[in-house]
């Protein structure tokens, strides 16, 4: 389940990347292409630029092949996207006027969101270009530093911004966060709510929705909440999808105290992280007492392959006087990625399938890319059911990982 930690913090972000840079070049008739405002200014044109514009000035403003598409460049620290534009016409000098307006991000941003922004600009502009001239005509191109500043700030700070042209134009742009699709949902998955979803449920929203919403307890698997609410297990899986795009629920396994948890090496990360000690704290407790967090940062630590939840309690005796919840200890762990199931792995030889008196249907999934919590809950088994009826085929072997 360490997986849907990570791939949860992933998509959940969603946050525009900061602009770190933005440019408008044109192509000279005399110079070739020149970039004529830039804002910070000095990001290509100074002495030490954060990107050397002559090394990619031919895809900024490139051959005619190339305008009219979106295109992105990397550097080895930056990424630069931009949607060049050619109007051609006989009153421009070579018949054609080429023009840019490019947007610079770090290298390692997503930049989807802003994908719809740098090609609604270049439209905006090239309708003033054709209707006014307004970026060819001397009396009104140096407009564009007003535009590309006020761009500049605006997206940063609020992730829109509104710029009058003049009396008939008008630009808006606003960025809206984008989201990873979420990862597969299985029918042992166990949702948790990081928001009060009774509190946003209103009218509009879907019955089949509210039934599997408000069935969503922490405990049940996917496959017990359409079953308690009552739906197809397909359209719960949806549904739990749905939420998990919007970051509305995130996923652990089933607790079990015959489940084995160990720690990954980052757990010290912790140590240094008040807010997380902080989080820990208040997240685990039962009551108001709250236990030294050094005592439960020891019990993480503690916890490592071979070794269940049942028995690391037996050696820990003390944890029934420090007032903690272990369900909620454990997914605290999972949630934030230091911490990660053991699952058991039942294999059965291929041989052996032909001669076992175990159900077929089981023999089916004894290849080692079924675990118990997957097998468990397709089947309607307990553990200790599984582990009784594995016990009758002894070449049944297992893998832990």
């Amino acid at each position: 389940m360490q997986d849907y930690a990570q791939q949860e913090s992933e998509f959940q972000a969603g946050i525009p990347p900061r602009l770190v840079s933005v440019f408008y070049s044109v192509f000279d008739p005399d110079k070739g292409p020149q970039v004529v405002f830039e804002v910070p200014e000095g990001s290509l044109t100074s002495s030490n630029p954060i990107v050397e514009f002559h090394s990619i000035s031919k895809y900024i403003v490139p051959t005619p092949q190339l305008c009219d598409h979106l295109v992105n460049i990397c550097t080895d620290s930056y990424q630069v996207m931009g949607y060049p534009v050619g109007i051609w016409g006989t009153h421009y000098p070579r018949n054609n006027f080429m023009f840019n307006l490019s947007f610079v991000f770090d290298r390692g941003a997503d930049t989807s969101s802003y994908e719809p922004v740098v090609r609604k600009v270049a439209r905006v502009l090239t309708s003033l270009e054709k209707e006014s001239s307004f970026l060819s005509n001397e009396s009104t191109k140096s407009f564009m530093y007003n535009i590309i500043e006020q761009l500049f700030e605006d997206l940063n700070s609020y992730c829109e911004c509104q710029i009058p042209i003049n009396s008939a134009n008008t630009i808006n742009l606003k960025l809206f966060p984008t989201y990873r699709n979420p990862p597969p949902v299985y029918d042992y998955h166990v949702p948790i709510c990081t928001v009060n979803l009774k509190a946003l449920m209103d009218g509009n929203w879907d019955i089949t929705m509210k039934k599997v919403a408000t069935s969503i307890n922490g405990i049940h698997h996917v496959k017990k909440i359409a079953e308690l609410a009552d739906v197809d297990c397909g359209l719960a899986r949806k549904c739990m999808e749905h939420l998990l795009y919007y970051g509305c629920i995130i996923m652990v396994d089933i607790f079990q105290f015959s489940n084995v948890y160990a720690v990954k090496p980052d757990i010290i990360r912790i140590i240094e992280d008040e807010t997380v000690q902080s989080e820990c704290l208040s997240y685990v407790k039962k009551r108001d007492k709250i236990p030294p967090f050094a005592k439960l940062f020891s019990l993480y630590c503690q916890l490592k392959h071979g070794l269940t939840l049942k028995e690391w309690i037996q050696e820990n005796k003390e944890i029934t006087s420090l007032n903690i919840d272990i369900r909620r200890f454990i997914s605290f762990g999972i949630i934030k990625g230091f911490l990660y199931r053991v699952h058991k792995y039942p294999i059965l030889p291929e041989p052996s399938k032909q001669r076992t008196s175990l159900p077929k249907q089981l023999c089916r999934l004894l290849d080692g890319k079924h675990h118990f919590d997957e097998i468990c809950t397709l089947k309607g088994y307990s553990v200790r059911e599984l582990e009784d009826i594995l016990k009758r085929e002894p070449e049944v072997k297992f893998i832990l990982r």
